[in-house]
């Protein structure tokens, strides 16, 4: 899709559909997708990228004590 309409990278997807996906959000026909996002995290924002990272490496400490290793 980015090639097809010229785009680069993500940046350039996100500037080129926000007036299409604010033209949705903005009809109210989708409810739990407005839901969605105004709650979902960006998996390019920092502090999600260090929370998930952090929750990866606690469970593989508490996977590796509880082996008994």
């Amino acid at each position: 899709m980015l090639r097809a309409r010229g785009w680069s990278n993500l940046q350039e997807a996100r500037s080129g559909l926000a007036s299409q996906m604010a033209w949705l959000v903005n009809t109210g026909r989708y409810p739990n997708y407005n839901l969605y996002i105004g709650e979902a995290a960006r998996k390019d924002d920092p502090q999600w990228q260090f929370e998930t990272g952090l929750d990866c490496v606690l469970d593989g400490i508490a996977a590796r004590l509880a082996s008994g290793l």
